[in-house]
Formats: structure tokens, C-alpha cells, sequence
């Protein structure tokens, strides 16, 4: 009994490195987001990411979420585009 034990817990210490392994090894996120608009939307682009950048951020449910670090969050930029 104490020996399944034992290798219950050395197995669940396995599984939980390896799923931390494959966060950090498969973190393929683009950490920066443009987006293409017009030469003269560009300013309101520009307005509208700096309003949303002040404004708290809410999760689906509706509490707060705290962010450590703004390096938590993609960069987004506005881009002109000429078409």
C-alpha cells in the first residue's frame, strides 16, 4: 500500500512538470499584435488602444483580473496601411 502511494505521488510530480514543460516550451503567442488600418484612421486607432489600455480588464464572469506584469500582455500596435 505505501508503495502505491509513494508512486501515486511520484507520477502526479511527473505529470505536473511536464505540463509545465510543455507551457513554456509550446508558448508560441505572438507577443505583438498589429492592426492594419487606413492613414487617416491611424490617429483614432492610436486613441482608441490608449483608452482601452487605461481601462480596467474584466474575465467573462466579471471579477477583475490582475496582471504581475505588463509583459503578461501582448503589445498591440496600429499600423497604416495604403491600399
Amino acid at each position: 500500500m505505501k508503495r502505491t502511494v509513494s508512486f501515486s505521488v511520484v507520477f502526479a510530480a511527473v505529470a505536473a512538470a511536464a505540463f509545465a514543460a510543455t507551457d513554456v516550451v509550446s508558448n508560441t503567442a505572438p507577443r505583438t499584435i498589429y492592426i492594419e488600418v487606413s492613414s487617416d484612421e491611424l490617429a483614432d486607432c492610436r486613441q482608441t488602444l490608449a483608452d482601452v489600455a487605461s481601462m480596467p480588464a474584466y474575465s467573462d464572469e466579471g471579477s477583475l483580473l490582475l496582471f504581475t506584469q505588463q509583459s503578461d500582455l501582448p503589445d498591440v500596435q496600429c499600423i497604416a496601411v495604403d491600399a
